[in-house]
């Protein structure tokens, strides 16, 4: 469980406060206009920014003061920070060990990732001639070779079209299934994601304004 404790921030003169409880293997969806506050809350939970009060709580314990690298997050954005110049195997390996020197149940670890993710015929292809969706997948398989409990989606596939953003929702929802992950996506596309939340956080002026069954989820509301 993930539980933000009254977390209050203060960035320049945007000011936020968050209160939720977020459940083992729950699928969120963070909704609002642009500077509402979404990617702060997902930062505060990776631990990008530094709270002022408050407390962050991850299975009952305060990871509040813990640095991004010690807690159990894994975060995946619209820059996806792909090397363009490493094949697709090195883009992944690195993420278990910058220097590529990896032992053998490290490399059938990313071999197996790279067949999840129906990578196999580009496995040592460069990030430059792969498509768009193609390279969140080598995105997303960084993420999945951390094994890290909670996945952290800020707009990651904005520049996807309507086809390729679905089929990546649906992929996701698939590792979030198979490997109990916890995850929370801030989307501007939130019909496409109905299917998939467990629910919406409605996040307006740095604060969560509503909670919102998938169904609930109107335009209007913005």
């Amino acid at each position: 469980m993930i539980k933000l404790e009254d977390i209050t921030v203060q960035l320049g003169n945007f000011r936020a406060k968050f209160t939720v409880e977020i459940n083992k293997n729950e699928w969120i969806g963070l909704i609002g206009k642009s500077g509402a506050g979404k990617s702060t809350f997902l930062n505060l939970i990776a631990g990008f920014v530094s709270p002022d009060a408050g407390a962050l709580l991850v299975n009952n314990m305060d990871m509040s003061d813990y640095p991004a690298s010690k807690r159990p997050v894994s975060s995946l954005f619209q820059e996806n920070n792909l090397f363009p110049h490493l094949s697709v195997y090195q883009n992944i390996a690195i993420a278990i060990k910058p220097n590529l020197k990896l032992y053998d149940n490290e490399k059938e670890k990313i071999y197996e990732i790279i067949e999840y993710l129906n990578l196999s015929n580009k496995i040592h292809s460069s990030i430059g001639k792969l498509s768009g969706g193609e390279r969140q997948r080598v995105a997303l398989g960084r993420v999945m070779s951390s094994d890290k409990k909670i996945l952290l989606l800020d707009e990651p596939f904005s520049q996807l079209d309507p086809n390729l953003r679905i089929e990546m929702l649906e992929l996701i929802n698939q590792i979030r299934e198979e490997k109990n992950i916890t995850i929370i996506m801030s989307i501007h596309t939130p019909a496409e994601a109905v299917d998939f939340v467990s629910k919406f956080l409605l996040i307006k002026d740095g604060e969560i304004c509503r909670e919102l069954a998938p169904q609930e989820y109107q335009i209007d509301l913005y």
